[in-house]
């Protein structure tokens, strides 16, 4: 092994690759032992493309929401913009790092 490898290093890349894969806070937690979930968050280090995917999931999610709106509650909703011309709706969602 490289004389700077570290074991608890895998550590860290479970519980990363454990909030990649979708794993709630909790679960990771349970997972890797913890007895809270501020120590799993030392050990969980989500990578720019694992936070913008995240996003991505949660505005696929609002957008079958949206979409089994009627027309009205949907125009109702702050951030929703409708096209009336194809009555769909579309929401901006801005994310930093």
């Amino acid at each position: 092994m490289p004389p700077d490898f570290v074991l608890h290093s895998l550590r860290y890349t479970c519980g990363t690759r454990l909030g990649e894969g979708g794993a709630g806070a909790f679960s990771i937690m349970r997972l890797m032992g913890h007895s809270s979930v501020t120590i799993s968050q030392r050990d969980v280090h989500p990578t720019p493309e694992a936070l913008e995917m995240a996003v991505e999931r949660l505005d696929a999610l609002n957008q079958k929401v949206i979409q089994s709106l009627p027309g009205r509650a949907i125009a109702s909703l702050p951030g929703i913009a409708t096209d009336p011309k194809t009555d769909t709706s579309t929401t901006a969602v801005s994310v930093s790092y």
